[in-house]
């Protein structure tokens, strides 16, 4: 019974500290950014505390602040990515030690599949979630798409399409999901996952969207075994989301050309997603005394 007690708490612990540390190096990161931006403000004179009510000051601050969003967000992956790869080298090396075998690499042809699966996956799940009209009842999410989208695109690409993406798949699949895979089956893990994955966007429409792609990243690292897969899916959905938002006539958004757009971008996923089905990651045999 206590050793069943100790295990338990072990395991939720080894699914708790990596959130810890991403809350607080955020916190970390984003105090001392915000401490640089306003005491740079102040000194420029962009702000100006002549005349000025303590409410109005702080919401010039937050105006400010909200400017750097996207370098904010960029600067704390930037951070993080690092803690959450050692942390992912030390557990896939007790894995292999634990296995014996060392999963192979899959080749540039099979990552492009899956490059191109993201892509396919977030189009389809952008339109349905659009033809619910969920973001009707979800005012923070329109808040949310502004910030994202009101950096400039090269920050853009920087922020959602690059860091973003290799941050959120340590952190979601490589820590969250392989430790709770270590610990349950494979549906019980991707679930569970992908509704934290969900949860974290703080708001319903980006719950239900990553909630759905998450679901798909997590299969994507069980069929390849490798943190690339997720990563490569997750760029391609977040590129694909960059383009249209910026790109996109306004002349294409018509009923006609986004079924015709959802038609072929569900056919494509649920091809890739076969091929994905098929797909098993090659292995080979390790000896212990390589992973010590």
């Amino acid at each position: 019974g206590c050793l069943n007690i100790k295990r338990t708490l072990k395991d939720l612990w080894r699914l708790i500290y990596p959130v810890i540390i991403y809350f607080a190096v955020a916190f970390i990161v984003q105090f001392a950014a915000v401490r640089v931006i306003a005491s740079a403000a102040v000194a420029n004179g962009t702000i100006t505390a002549a005349g000025k009510s303590t409410a109005e000051l702080q919401e010039e601050l937050n105006s400010l602040i909200n400017r750097y969003s996207l370098h904010l967000t960029a600067l704390t992956n930037v951070v993080l990515i690092p803690i959450y790869i050692l942390l992912l080298r030390r557990d896939e090396k007790k894995r292999r030690n634990s296995l014996g075998i060392r999963y192979t690499t899959p080749g540039i042809k099979r990552l492009g599949v899956v490059f191109v699966l993201g892509m396919s996956a977030a189009v389809s799940v952008n339109v349905i979630v659009s033809l619910s009209q969920i973001a009707r009842f979800s005012p923070k999410y329109q808040q949310v798409s502004e910030v994202i989208y009101s950096g400039g695109l090269f920050m853009e690409i920087v922020s959602a399409v690059i860091a973003a993406p290799i941050l959120e798949e340590l952190f979601f699949r490589g820590m969250i999901y392989k430790r709770l895979r270590d610990m349950i089956n494979v549906k019980a893990a991707v679930v569970i996952s992908a509704l934290f994955f969900g949860a974290f966007h703080g708001n319903l429409v980006q719950f239900v969207y990553a909630f759905i792609i998450g679901l798909m990243l997590a299969y994507v690292y069980e069929k390849f075994k490798t943190i690339w897969a997720p990563v490569i899916f997750h760029i391609g959905a977040n590129l694909i989301s960059v383009l249209i938002t910026e790109f996109m006539p306004q002349s294409m958004n018509n009923a006609a050309v986004i079924l015709g757009v959802m038609l072929i971008s569900m056919v494509l996923t649920f091809v890739l997603l076969k091929y994905v089905y098929g797909y098993n990651a090659g292995s080979v045999s390790v000896q212990k005394s390589e992973e010590i």
